[in-house]
C-alpha cells in the first residue's frame, strides 16, 4: 500500500501511467552492457521484459521475472505462486531480486485482501532486505507495513452485485469528480480517485459515519514536504454504490487538516475519497463527459485502448511520444499535465525550443516553489487516439513528485477533457478514451 495520494499533490489523483516499448528503448539502450531484464524491470520497460522472457530458458531467473511481470499485469494468483516458488533460491544469491520479489508478493497479498500474509511479507522485507531499498522507498515500505499490521485480523473486502452502477458526478472546486453517496445513513460527497491507494475519510467524517477505529497508528508521507502524517484505519461495513454493495472496505482516517486544500482565497474540505481497491473490485469503470460514473454495464463496448499495468496500487497505461511508448501517471484531479524529470533528461536536447518559468504548488503538507521549463506543444498517443497539449510544464528535479520519478509525467484533466468518456478496464488491463468532442483530439487513421 503506497502512501496516500491525497497528500502528494494539490488534489487527489487518478493513477494512470504509460509503459516504455521495446522499439525505442532497444535502439537507445542497446549499447549499454548493463542493459537487461533487471534494468528493463527497473525502468518499467515491460514490453522489453516480455520479449526477453520469451527467449529465456526455464528456471529460477525466468520464473522471477515472470512473477514480477504477473504482478504488474494484475495476475495476482500467478504472481503469488511464482514469487513464493523462487524466493528460497534468490534470498542469498540475489538479495536485490529478493527485495523486489517480496515487495511484489506483499502487494499481491494486499490486493487480494490477505492482510496477515502482507504484514508478514513486509516484516520479512524490512528485517532481511532493507539495505536493498533506497531511503524514500524504505520509508514507503515502512508506512505500508504499518497499515498491513493494523489490518492483520481484518476480513477481506467482498462485492455483491444487484445491478449496474450509474451515478451522477459533479465537479468540485478542485475540478475533480464527486458522487453523492449515503453511507451508514450519512449522505455526502465522495471524491472518485483511482489514484488514492486506499479509500480515505477525515476524522470528523469518520465520527459522523460511526466508524470504529482499529487498534494501532500508522503514518503516510506528504509528497510536497516529505513530512510523515499520522493516520488511523477503519472498515466500512457496507459501501453502496448504485447496484454494487462493497463490504469491509478499508478506509484511512486522516486529520481534517490533511484533506483541507488551500485554493488561495478559499479552501476546500475533502471528507471522503473512494480509492483504488473499490474500483478494482468493480472491474471496468467509465467516467462520462456529461457527468456520470458507470460500472458493471456489460453493454458498453470497449474502445481500442492502451495497455495498462500496475505499479503497486497505481494503474499504469501505455502512451506514445514520438513513436515510443513511455510511462506517465494520470491524475484526474489535476487540471493540467506536467512532465517529470525523466522526460527532461530524455528530451533535454530539445530544450532550446522550451521557455523558462517558475511554479508554486500549494497543497496539504506545504508550498513548493520550483524552476520549470514550458514546452509549447506535446502530442501523446493513447490507444487509437492522439491528444495535443499546449504549454506543458517540465520539472527538472524530482522534488515534490512522490514516488514517480521513474515516470515521464503526470497526465491531468486536459488529457480527457475533449473525449466523451474514459475507461479503466481492470479485467483486460486497458485504458481507453471514447469518441472525441473536438478537433484537438482525434482517432488515428
Amino acid at each position: 500500500m503506497p502512501k496516500s495520494q491525497p497528500l502528494d499533490n494539490l488534489i487527489p489523483l487518478i493513477a494512470l501511467l504509460c509503459m516504455v516499448s521495446s522499439s525505442g528503448w532497444a535502439q537507445r539502450n542497446s549499447s549499454h552492457p548493463e542493459d537487461g531484464p533487471d534494468q528493463e524491470l527497473k525502468e518499467f520497460r515491460l514490453d522489453d521484459l516480455e520479449a526477453a522472457l520469451r527467449a529465456m530458458e526455464p528456471g529460477v531467473d525466468h520464473d522471477y521475472f515472470a512473477g514480477v511481470l504477473a504482478n504488474r499485469l494484475n495476475h495476482i494468483p500467478e504472481s503469488i505462486q511464482l514469487m513464493t516458488s523462487v524466493l528460497p533460491g534468490i534470498r542469498t544469491a540475489r538479495p536485490d531480486r529478493a527485495a523486489i520479489a517480496l515487495q511484489a508478493l506483499a502487494d499481491d497479498y494486499t490486493k487480494s485482501f490477505q492482510y496477515d500474509d502482507a504484514a508478514r511479507t513486509y516484516d520479512d522485507l524490512l528485517t532481511h532486505f532493507s539495505s536493498q531499498l533506497k531511503p524514500q522507498e524504505l520509508q514507503g515500505v515502512k508506512d505500508d507495513a504499518g497499515i498491513a499490521r493494523i489490518l492483520r485480523q481484518a476480513p477481506p473486502q467482498t462485492l455483491t452485485w444487484n445491478g449496474a452502477v450509474k451515478l451522477k458526478t459533479e465537479r468540485n472546486p478542485l475540478n475533480s469528480l464527486n458522487v453523492e453517496l449515503t453511507v451508514n445513513g450519512v449522505q455526502g460527497p465522495w471524491l472518485l480517485d483511482t489514484g488514492a491507494n486506499l479509500s480515505v475519510v477525515t476524522k470528523s467524517f469518520a465520527e459522523r459515519l460511526g466508524l470504529n477505529l482499529l487498534p494501532g497508528v500508522a503514518q503516510t508521507e506528504g509528497g510536497l514536504t516529505g513530512i510523515e502524517n499520522p493516520l488511523r484505519v477503519a472498515l466500512l461495513p457496507t459501501l453502496q454504490m448504485g447496484g454494487a454493495a462493497l463490504h469491509n472496505v478499508v478506509v484511512m482516517v486522516l486529520d481534517d487538516a490533511s484533506l483541507n486544500i488551500n485554493l488561495g482565497k478559499q479552501s476546500y474540505q475533502i471528507d471522503g475519497i473512494i480509492g483504488y481497491p473499490v474500483f478494482q473490485a468493480l472491474g471496468t469503470i467509465t467516467f462520462l463527459h456529461h457527468g456520470e460514473f458507470v460500472a458493471g454495464d456489460k453493454s458498453r463496448a470497449a474502445a481500442a485502448g492502451a495497455r495498462m499495468y500496475m505499479k503497486g496500487l497505481d494503474p499504469i497505461v501505455e502512451c506514445n511520444v514520438n513513436g515510443n511508448n513511455l510511462p506517465f501517471y494520470f491524475d484526474s484531479g489535476a487540471s493540467g499535465t506536467i512532465l517529470l524529470v525523466r522526460y527532461y533528461r530524455e528530451f533535454r536536447s530539445e530544450s532550446r525550443t522550451w521557455k523558462k518559468g517558475k511554479e508554486k504548488t500549494a497543497g496539504a503538507g506545504g508550498v513548493l516553489k520550483r524552476k520549470i521549463y514550458i514546452k509549447p506543444q506535446v502530442k501523446l498517443g493513447i490507444g487509437d487516439k492522439t491528444v495535443t497539449l499546449e504549454k506543458v510544464s517540465i520539472y527538472t528535479s524530482g522534488k515534490g513528485t512522490g514516488s514517480h520519478n521513474d515516470l515521464y509525467g503526470n497526465l491531468g484533466q486536459d488529457i480527457v477533457a475533449n473525449f466523451e468518456s474514459f475507461t479503466l478496464d481492470f479485467s483486460t488491463m486497458t485504458f481507453s478514451l471514447g469518441q472525441s468532442l473536438s478537433s484537438s483530439a482525434h482517432a488515428e487513421p
